[in-house]
């Protein structure tokens, strides 16, 4: 088994006019995190500075290009892409639904590689993902394929843990997706 700070955790940056890299860099800036894994967040060393000096947060991380440049026990950020997207914040982009999925299918190719052994995702807007290479309505459509099994969204807090049994069905629809296994 493996110790907590050799556990790989590979992170998508969903979509960086969103929440997500707010959030993973707040959880990161408590350093007592890297005690329980490895961090590694698909995006580029370029926004992760923007979103970091933005919101004023005091996090140190190390930029990869190469998953072999990890350090272990510090925080990474592997370069899906170099340039500087023009964040802002609330606005829907499409160039933004490129970088989210560009960061996602990065951070699964390298689960698929092994070469991270957990995928955490930041969240997406589903509008702005949809092109003719990605045709999924989001993250858990595209595991399934991807990974070629069955994944289950869960959805996890110290007193309720949520596992859906179906995603993007409106709520008249559900009762015809549901089966017995």
């Amino acid at each position: 088994m493996k110790s907590p700070e050799s556990v790989m955790l590979g992170i998508s940056i969903g979509d960086l006019n969103g929440v997500g890299g707010e959030i993973i860099l707040k959880t990161f800036e408590d350093e007592r995190m890297l005690d329980f894994c490895t961090p590694v967040i698909f995006a580029s060393t370029k926004a992760v500075t923007f979103l970091k000096n933005h919101f004023n947060f005091d996090v140190k991380f190390n930029g990869i290009n190469d998953l072999n440049q990890v350090v272990k026990g510090k925080l990474n950020v592997f370069n899906v892409w170099k340039d500087q997207p023009e964040i802002q914040f609330g606005k829907e982009d499409f160039k933004m639904g490129s970088l989210a999925i560009k960061s996602f299918e990065a951070a699964v190719r390298a689960l698929k590689q092994n070469k991270i052994d957990a995928l955490v995702t930041a969240p997406i807007n589903k509008h702005n993902i949809q092109s003719e290479e990605f045709k999924f309505p989001g993250h858990t459509d595209y595991l399934d394929k991807e990974l070629e099994g069955n994944s289950l969204m869960l959805m996890v807090c110290d007193n309720l843990r949520v596992g859906l049994l179906t995603d993007h069905v409106p709520i008249k629809n559900i009762s015809e997706k549901i089966t017995e296994a």
